[in-house]
Formats: structure tokens, sequence, C-alpha cells
């Protein structure tokens, strides 16, 4: 799909016979893709259940280079959006039904759009689900900090997705993040600044969900392990869920980051709890 600053989100689709009106979105994580395992998993275990599935692939991540040096950010809420917005406006089949299921940084962008929405979400949108969602992306980088194994594991695959657009980057801009040795350099002195902002802090800040869950107004599920290294207990806001009628909190004390493991019959714990959660609503 086209994109209002002329870029484009390539969708991947798995629609289930006959034609339903449930229709899940899913937003995978940092520098993931439509076909990560975590992806595919729910993607078949929701169409076991009769569900259409929509997995976007983030700008520059489906295998086909962007056009632009911009990128999709934690926070960029308008690039789901405007995936949001096609499934309303062309689909040639109505969707009545439409939940939107996150992982990670797809979590966190996930709550972040409908929370800035409030009241105002599209009728269709009914869940959330949110998985091992860093909403509070500042607590979520000190936790992760700049040496641990999830962090250096960033930082190479953020410099391979720099190098592989390096044809829209200035190569003076180019030679200076490639000096970076932390993802958190690269984000002070070149993924900040190229998306208008004044440092780390501000990028976190303004990227988190966290701001806005006080305002969500569908039934969201976030589900964050207590184990998970990537983070912060701020990533799991107790009191503002326990006040909440729409947000629901759940800390299992195992998972990990994304980890959830198989059941006895091949979906993992997280499949079924999103499963089951959707289908109260």
């Amino acid at each position: 799909i086209w994109l209002p600053d002329g870029d484009f989100l390539d969708l991947d689709w798995s629609r289930v016979p006959p034609p339903t009106s449930r229709l899940a979105v899913l937003t995978h994580g940092l520098l993931g893709n439509a076909r990560r395992p975590y992806m595919l998993g729910m993607a078949k275990a929701l169409n076991r259940r009769g569900w259409d599935v929509l997995s976007w692939n983030m700008r520059g991540l489906s295998g086909e280079p962007n056009r632009l040096e911009r990128m999709t950010l934690h926070g960029s809420s308008d690039d789901l959006a405007a995936v949001v917005g096609h499934v309303l406006r062309e689909n040639p089949h109505p969707y009545r039904h439409i939940s939107l299921v996150g992982f990670s940084k797809g979590g966190n962008m996930s709550l972040k759009y409908v929370g800035e929405l409030g009241e105002n979400v599209p009728a269709e949108i009914k869940s959330v689900v949110a998985i091992s969602a860093p909403v509070d992306v500042l607590g979520s980088v000190l936790a992760m900090g700049d040496n641990s194994l999830y962090a250096k594991m960033f930082h190479r695959k953020l410099r391979s997705f720099l190098l592989a657009k390096s044809a829209q980057i200035a190569p003076a801009d180019l030679r200076r993040v490639l000096a970076c040795r932390t993802i958190t350099e690269m984000t002070e002195c070149y993924i900040g600044p190229l998306h208008g902002f004044r440092n780390v802090e501000d990028y976190c800040l303004r990227n988190s969900a966290l701001p806005h869950l006080q305002s969500v107004r569908v039934p969201s599920l976030l589900l964050n392990a207590l184990n998970d290294p990537v983070l912060s207990a701020s990533c799991s806001p107790r009191e503002l869920a326990a006040k909440s009628d729409h947000l629901f909190l759940e800390t299992p004390a195992l998972g990990g980051h994304v980890g959830f493991g198989l059941l006895h019959d091949e979906t993992t714990w997280a499949e079924q709890r999103t499963l089951a959660f959707l289908a109260e609503f």
C-alpha cells in the first residue's frame, strides 16, 4: 500500500474459507518481519480458529528496499493507522471485527495507536493484544543495557539494515552511524535526529505507549513475562491497569522475550492466551 509521504508498506495476507468478518492485524517486533516464527505461528493459530490474518512489514523490512530514508519507529502509529485505514476502505469483504496483535515493538505501537485515538478508535477494532511490549521505551533501553545479548543482537541487525539502505543515506551520516558501537549511540547520532528527536530520551518518551494507556478504550491485554530481559518493571504498569476498565495486564513468571513455549498441540502459550482473550470480545 502507498503511504501519504510517497513510501509504501508490504502486507502479507492469510485468508480462510469461507469469507469471515474477523481479521487480526499482526505487527512484528524490532527489525523483524511478517515471516518471523512468532508471526507465522500466531497467524496459523488464528487461521485455525477462523480468523483472516494481515501481517504487515515495517518500512524496509519486507525484503524490498523502501523509497525513503525514514523508518518505522517504536511509536509510528501513523504507519499502523495506514494499514487499518486500507483494510477499512479497500477490502472488498468488510471486516466487522478487527483485533490488533503486536509483538515487542509492535505491541507498543498497537497500544499507542488505540491510546492516541481514545474514544475515536474505529468501531471495527474490538480488542488488542500486546506481547512482550516495551510500553516504556526508555525503561526498556535502561533494563536491556548496551552490552547485553539482546542489545548486541539488535545492534548487529540495525547495522545490517542501515547498510542495506545505504543508497538513501548521506555518506557522512553512514560513516558516522557505522562507527557507533551500540544501538543507543545509533539512535542518538542518527535515528533520532533523522526523525526530529532531540536525543535518545526524547525518542523514547515520544515513542512510548505508556503516556497513552490511560486513554485506551478497547479491551487490551498486555502480556509481559517477569523474566523478560528486555523489559523494565515500568513496562508492566500495575496501578494503571488496576484502575482501567480496558487495560488488562498479565505478568507470568516465565516466558522471556516473545519466548512463551510450545504446548502439546504445537501452539505456544501466548497464542492460546491471545485466542482466549480475543474470543471474549
